[in-house]
Parts: structure tokens; C-alpha cells; sequence
């Protein structure tokens, strides 16, 4: 009997021991993983952002998002998702235009603008989804117009809207 006793007591104060050393040593794992996770996070800088562009006279809008995966300019990715509106409702004899977007990048290295894309939408009170993405991107602008149903003449743009790419 006094062996079996003795057994209990030495089980419970190893269970105690344990219960007491087991969350620390489970805070320090956390808190190492925890800070490795931010370190990894600061050195690969990410940015996800969005806005919204009216054409001059508001008949063409743009609402967007963006995001940049990597930590400079020379190895990111640039990724923009885009909803272009159009709201023109005069028809083309009443002198109606088309939602007009332009987006251009400066690759890194480069000097010059370069168009990643032009979209345009010819439906009154419709919306037409679009999407760029590029590689090695230093900088990125934006405008939003009208432009005529056949031609690339454009009217009543907005202003080149630069976008905040966090380097």
C-alpha cells in the first residue's frame, strides 16, 4: 500500500511539473514562430490597396484594386482588378461616348510609360471587368475618360492617378 501511495504522489507532482513547464515552453515556441512570421513579412513588403476614378464630367467610372507581392521594384508582381461603368445615357447622335480606362506601367530599369492596357465600354449603365498584371513594376498610373464610340479620340479624362505600389 505505502508503494502504490508513493506512485500517486510521484505521478502528481510530475503531472504538476509538467502543466507548469508545458505553457511556457509553448509561449516561447509561439512567440519565436510569431516573430519569424514578421520578420519573413517585413523583408517581402506586400501592398494591397484600392480606389475609385471618375471621368471629368462623371459619366465613366473605374473602382479598383491592386496588390504588389515582393520587396522591390526589380522582383514584384503588380496585379490590378478593375470594374469600368458607363454611364453615358445620351446615344451616339445625342453625342454619347464610351467609358474609357488606360493604365501604364514603368517597368524597372526603364524611363518611359509603357500602356499595360485600354479598355473601353460601350453600354450605358453597364459594367465590363478587366485585369492587369506585370512583372518587375516601378511605377503605375491610371486614368479614367470617355472616348468615342469608333476612334481613340478621348474626352474629359481625369487625372493621371499614380498608385502607391509601398516603395
Amino acid at each position: 500500500m505505502k508503494n502504490i501511495i508513493r506512485s500517486a504522489v510521484a505521478v502528481v507532482a510530475t503531472t504538476g511539473l509538467m502543466l507548469t513547464v508545458a505553457p511556457a515552453a509553448f509561449a516561447t515556441t509561439s512567440a519565436s514562430s510569431a516573430s519569424s512570421a514578421s520578420s519573413a513579412s517585413a523583408s517581402a513588403r506586400d501592398t494591397d490597396d484600392s480606389f475609385e476614378q471618375e471621368s471629368r464630367n462623371g459619366r465613366a467610372t473605374l473602382e479598383a484594386e491592386y496588390s504588389v507581392r515582393g520587396d522591390e521594384e526589380e522582383d514584384n508582381t503588380f496585379r490590378l482588378r478593375g470594374a469600368l461603368y458607363d454611364g453615358d445615357r445620351r446615344t451616339l447622335r445625342q453625342g454619347g461616348r464610351c467609358a474609357y480606362v488606360e493604365v501604364q506601367i514603368i517597368s524597372s530599369g526603364d524611363e518611359d510609360w509603357d500602356v499595360a492596357k485600354r479598355d473601353r465600354l460601350c453600354s450605358y449603365d453597364d459594367t465590363k471587368r478587366f485585369r492587369v498584371t506585370a512583372h518587375d513594376v516601378s511605377e503605375v498610373r491610371v486614368k479614367t475618360c470617355q472616348v468615342k464610340y469608333r476612334g481613340s479620340s478621348t474626352s474629359s479624362c481625369s487625372r493621371w492617378e499614380e498608385l502607391d505600389l509601398g516603395f
